[in-house]
């Protein structure tokens, strides 16, 4: 008994100083007597650094995890408070207590299909204390937002044709308008579905150059046998512009299924339908006559052929669907989840392919910090390429959660977060950040503020004259050029939880 005393008196002076016991060697009336202390003691961090060295050296029960379990959840840290308290029911799954405590546990998580998981086999008087008693419909969110683009117009019309100076052209997206609404639904406990409609409105404008050659009547001149025309043809450039709007409504819809040991399903279908109208430019070389002169003799005006270049613009109306359908599988490891996402999709007439792997973590085992890394390869014809991300969250206060995000990649065709966001304009997205801050007001009712920022770059179509070394022949060639400009979006939310 003395021994025992020595080796609980040793113990606590250690983790009182130290927090280290890896040199003593326990035994399962130590462990039990020292953890049982610390934990009437409220010592928390007491009980868990002697649990975890109890079980490195092979002693596991039931009250062991309790008290790590409860210890981990007094701490604040749900997620490892998870892993013990599930341990715990292992053992021993009457106890009200634990099956409390780990519901507790799974909602402060954010893992709320187990929580009503749990919630369904506990007693009906335990139930009453529950925090989650949502029903059919979940949660209601609303959001809109504008962006300003500093591609509203060329920056050189001057350039816009080229060197070669013969046609140019150039698509530029303007400030657009966004607006988004979202239900939440529980079907089941272990199923849930979302439904979100989004409508976008871009601003558009296609700017068209081109040079030609104009006849200009300069002067007439008197002859003694009539009169003669005299004509300069100069090159003349000449711009136009026509502002449209190109209009998108979405629709989006995703079921979470909860399965055994934290794995979680979520497909998903995206569906998007693009209208406009669509300006196109074709020319017309015609044969006009101008008078060349005038005779008295006979009262009658001679003329001359001259080929003049025409250009005509039609509008057509246009629309088409485009489609996204993606996977997710996700499981739970204590402090970090891994996600493996795919997804298939017929954006602009082409084919996607993605494939993709993200890692989140807790590194204090709850929100105070978190993070998600991602990586994910694209596939698009013979066009490969391979997109990152790194998403950083921060609890600033009680009520406020502050998140930062960076995409680094050609994210053009390509979508994110399990297909809910699809990036399916034609121009070029070099990489893309972010911020946000979520406030709570209350525990129904949350507000949020986002912020945006693209690096784009849109084309200009040009044309060059080529000369084929063997025949010498002259060709006018068509040429792309990527000139590159930025977004800035606001977007304002908020959210009602039922």
């Amino acid at each position: 008994m003395i021994k025992k005393l020595l080796i609980l008196l040793t113990i606590l002076v250690s983790v009182a100083t130290t927090k280290a016991v890896a040199s003593v060697k326990l035994d399962y009336l130590t462990v039990d007597l020292v953890t049982n202390r610390c934990f009437a003691e409220q010592k928390w961090d007491s009980v868990i650094v002697i649990g975890k060295q109890a079980l490195h050296q092979k002693i596991d029960y039931y009250y062991l995890r309790m008290r790590m379990g409860i210890s981990y959840y007094q701490k604040a840290e749900y997620f490892p408070a998870i892993i013990h308290l599930k341990k715990a029911r292992a053992f021993n799954s009457s106890d009200p207590l634990v099956g409390n405590y780990l519901y507790r546990a799974y909602y402060y998580a954010n893992r709320n299909e187990e929580a009503r998981l749990l919630r369904a086999s506990m007693a009906r008087e335990d139930r009453d204390t529950l925090l989650d008693k949502t029903g059919f419909l979940e949660q209601v969110h609303f959001e809109s937002g504008y962006t300003v683009s500093s591609d509203r117009s060329p920056g050189n019309l001057g350039t816009m044709m080229g060197k070669d100076s013969i046609y140019g052209e150039r698509d530029l997206y303007g400030n657009s308008l966004y607006t988004n609404l979202g239900l939440k639904l529980r079907v089941s406990d272990r199923v849930g579905i979302s439904l979100v409609y989004n409508y976008l409105n871009f601003t558009k404008t296609k700017y068209i150059q081109y040079i030609r050659n104009e006849d200009h009547l300069q002067n007439i001149a008197d002859s003694a046998w009539g009169k003669i025309y005299n004509y300069t043809f100069p090159w003349v450039t000449h711009d136009t512009s026509f502002t449209y709007h190109v209009m998108q409504h979405e629709a989006y819809l995703s079921a979470s299924v909860a399965l055994p040991f934290g794995i979680k399903i979520i497909p998903a279908f995206h569906w998007l339908h693009v209208s406009y109208t669509m300006i196109n430019p074709s020319y017309s070389r015609d044969t006009v006559h101008d008078t060349a002169f005038y005779t008295n003799s006979n009262n009658t005006y001679h003329t001359f052929p001259f080929t003049r270049l025409t250009y005509s613009y039609t509008p057509k109306d246009t629309a088409f669907n485009n489609y996204v359908a993606s996977l997710r599988i996700s499981k739970d490891f204590g402090r970090c989840t891994l996600g493996l996402t795919g997804s298939w999709s017929d954006l602009n007439g082409k084919t996607q392919k993605q494939a993709g792997l993200s890692l989140t973590y807790f590194p204090f085992g709850n929100f105070n910090i978190y993070g998600t890394t991602s990586i994910t390869g694209f596939l698009q014809g013979s066009d490969s390429r391979l997109l990152s991300s790194q998403v950083l969250g921060l609890k600033c206060t009680n009520w406020m959660w502050a998140e930062v995000n960076f995409y680094y990649g050609n994210y053009t065709n390509s979508n994110i977060l399990n297909g809910s966001v699809v990036y399916n304009n034609s121009d070029i997205i070099d990489y893309r950040g972010g911020a946000s801050l979520v406030f709570m007001a209350g525990s129904h009712l949350q507000f949020s503020l986002l912020y945006q920022y693209f690096r784009k770059e849109s084309q200009q179509l040009y044309y060059m004259k080529v000369q084929n070394p063997d025949t010498h022949a002259i060709k006018e060639t068509p040429q792309i050029k990527n000139n590159p400009y930025n977004t800035n979006t606001i977007i304002g939310g908020i959210t009602w939880k039922l």
